[in-house]
């Protein structure tokens, strides 16, 4: 390869970077005074074909996760509670209220999207907690129904309201029509994922993928 030619790849590095950052602009968070070109150049050169924006998107939505459920968590907390286990106990209030005999392990995967194993996890330490009980089922004693404690809505009406208004106020920088393009990409964006592994649909995938959902 000729100077020339290096002299050229490089300036294309350099317009490449630049572009993205003109685009992109800096993350939210992070030292913006060190210098964001030395890693870019030094992927370009092993993967020129990589997508710095891609890159980015991944980091931004990882990112963002994080600081929601940090930011979840300290209105939770108080009362013992995660994200995770907050749902639960909103489904079994959802079940309780509509009179309902309650909801069983396998339903709360399905509708809390995670798998069975984690499902179990969560429901020991609300157990322990004293939120929710677990009862074999009248008509099948091979299976549980777990259902919500008094102490467990208590808990559940103690951190929503608060929770729901920490929550409003967060996004109320974003007007109706941007909620609905972030819910629209995010979601064009799992589908993508889910097309790419479609084996990770049976332990990662919301209902509302699920062709037999109700």
């Amino acid at each position: 390869m000729n100077e020339n030619s290096g002299n050229d790849e490089g300036r294309d590095l350099e317009e490449r970077i630049a572009r993205h950052m003109e685009e992109f602009g800096h993350p939210a968070f992070g030292d913006n005074r060190m210098p964001k070109s030395l890693m870019f150049k030094s992927l370009m050169s092993y993967h020129p074909e990589v997508d710095l924006g891609a890159l980015r998107i991944v980091r931004e939505v990882g990112f963002t996760h994080a600081l929601l459920m940090v930011s979840v968590e300290e209105h939770l907390r108080p009362a013992g509670l995660s994200w995770s286990k907050l749902f639960i106990l909103l489904w079994l209030r959802a079940m309780q209220d509509a009179g309902e005999k309650g909801l069983n392990p396998s339903e709360l995967s399905g509708r809390l999207a995670v798998t069975r194993n984690t499902v179990s996890t969560l429901l020991g330490g609300l157990e322990h907690q004293g939120y929710v009980t677990r009862e074999l089922a009248p008509e099948d004693k091979r299976r549980f129904v777990i259902r919500l404690t008094p102490a467990g809505r208590e808990a559940t009406e103690m951190c929503s309201a608060p929770l729901f208004r920490h929550l409003h106020t967060l996004l109320s920088s974003m007007d109706h029509e941007q909620r609905v393009l972030l819910v629209g990409l995010l979601t064009q964006l799992q589908q993508a994922i889910i097309q790419d592994r479609p084996e990770l649909a049976a332990r990662a995938t919301y209902p509302a993928f699920r062709h037999d959902d109700e």
